[in-house]
């Protein structure tokens, strides 16, 4: 099973993807470990990263929206789960990650190691970001999914509720194989 997982930052992304992996036996591969530790052309290395993780396995799992590699990944997923969490949402579990590792020094399983929380403008950018993520972002998605003919493969999640029955059903397609 090939699958990507895209929504704005906060939605729940790499939570699933780490259930979704156990379920499915699937390899794992985080774009934001791989944007975030690297500092020359980091848009390039994604698109060869991505290229060169879908080519070597057979059942794979791409946690991350990153728009500029949506080419690279739609065509040749069999699963696209789209995470549409309320804005609200999304932000304050941004915000109790960063709190997380800032002060209690939990780091993120799916970030690079080098990454650092800051609490600055460009922090607050990013916030920015994330509230305006389904203006912003969602045509771009949108575009992306019609121009691959993809909407046939996506599995729409809002909240915890669809997420667990999602869940269930996989599980129960799993052990029928």
């Amino acid at each position: 099973m090939k699958i990507i997982l895209i929504g704005s930052s906060g939605s729940g992304k790499s939570t699933l993807t780490r259930e979704l992996s156990v379920l499915t036996e699937s390899s794992v591969l985080h774009l934001d470990r791989v944007f975030h530790a690297t500092t020359q052309q980091p848009r390039e290395v994604l698109r060869q990263t991505t290229r060169s993780f879908i080519a070597s396995h057979e059942s794979w799992i791409i946690d991350g929206n990153y728009g500029s590699t949506l080419d690279e990944r739609i065509p040749f997923a069999d699963v696209i789960i789209w995470l549409k969490v309320p804005r609200p949402t999304a932000v304050m579990r941004v915000v109790k990650r960063s709190v997380k590792a800032r002060w209690l020094g939990q780091k993120r399983q799916d970030m690079a190691s080098e990454f650092v929380e800051k609490w600055d403008k460009e922090y607050l950018e990013f916030l920015k970001f994330v509230w305006n993520f389904p203006k912003t972002e969602f045509p771009q998605i949108e575009e992306n999914l019609t121009k691959f003919d993809a909407w046939d493969k996506v599995v729409i999640l809002k909240n915890r509720k669809d997420k667990a029955k999602y869940l269930t059903t996989l599980q129960k397609i799993q052990k029928i194989k």
